[in-house]
């Protein structure tokens, strides 16, 4: 594969535009345009030995990645493969002694739905217990059988209704579902499976500010990310405990600025 696919490639599975890209490498080779990117991605010339090493260190992949013809990013393992791992030099420059893992909210409205679905058949079911004893107090046969029949139903389906009751009660009550990020003393590190499994990690010094999404609850919500030399902001999408997020960030941003030798955020 030629050099001028994968740069494309890779660049979009890293989630950024050719103006985001070329001024990633502007930090260490000056004048890469947008327009630059975009030749080398049609091929009308390739990048010097120097920027082809800058390249790899933007898209996180090794320099023989870039060279080596006979890997094809256009099949979905390889590209993971490629892509997976966090660079050798960005991992040197992660600071975790204090950090804040970012997760999922694991309630969803199919989980609601069910839930319901399994009070409705607790109600069908007192319902059918009413039914049942009214019509033997009153002796009303037609009663006493609805009771048995819409019993029947409910009594087999209430042991599954009330285990399910229980769990989304206990997931309510801890709506933390898998870690997909964290905030550390450095870094924002995003882990990504859109194109392919990516690592996506944002020095804290890149960050203008994070911003809850217009709908954002105390539980749950989007969270904006805005970051230098980007227009476009970073979502992440459905974050449990948004603002904790938010919080955590801010006690970062000032614990450099404390002189108290004992940090506690």
């Amino acid at each position: 594969m030629k050099l001028s696919e994968k740069i494309r490639i890779l660049r979009k599975a890293r989630g950024m535009s050719q103006e985001e890209f070329g001024y990633s490498l502007s930090e260490a080779t000056e004048g890469v345009t947008r327009q630059t990117v975009s030749d080398w991605e049609n091929g009308k010339f390739e990048p010097k030995l120097d920027n082809i090493r800058d390249i790899a260190r933007v898209l996180g992949v090794s320099f023989d990645v870039l060279l080596d013809e006979t890997i094809d990013l256009n099949d979905a393992e390889t590209l993971k493969s490629v892509l997976h791992n966090v660079p050798l030099d960005t991992q040197k420059s992660i600071n975790t002694k204090i950090r804040y893992d970012i997760c999922q909210y694991r309630l969803g409205k199919k989980d609601h739905v069910k839930l319901a679905i399994h009070i409705t058949i607790l109600a069908v079911l007192v319902i059918s217990i009413v039914l049942l004893t009214a019509g033997i107090l009153l002796t009303i046969g037609p009663l006493s059988l609805a009771g048995m029949v819409l019993g029947g139903v409910s009594f087999v389906l209430t042991p599954v209704a009330i285990i399910e009751i229980v769990a989304f009660a206990r997931d309510y009550k801890n709506p933390q579902g898998a870690a997909f990020g964290e905030i550390n003393n450095t870094h924002l590190i995003i882990h990504t499976y859109e194109t392919a499994s990516n690592v996506v990690c944002i020095p804290l010094e890149k960050i203008k500010d994070i911003l809850l999404g217009e709908k954002a609850t105390k539980r749950r919500g989007d969270l904006v990310v805005l970051l230098e030399g980007r227009e476009k902001p970073i979502t992440l999408l459905n974050v449990a405990f948004p603002q904790k997020v938010m919080d955590f960030y801010e006690r970062l941003q000032k614990l450099d600025e404390d002189d108290d030798p004992v940090k506690i955020i």
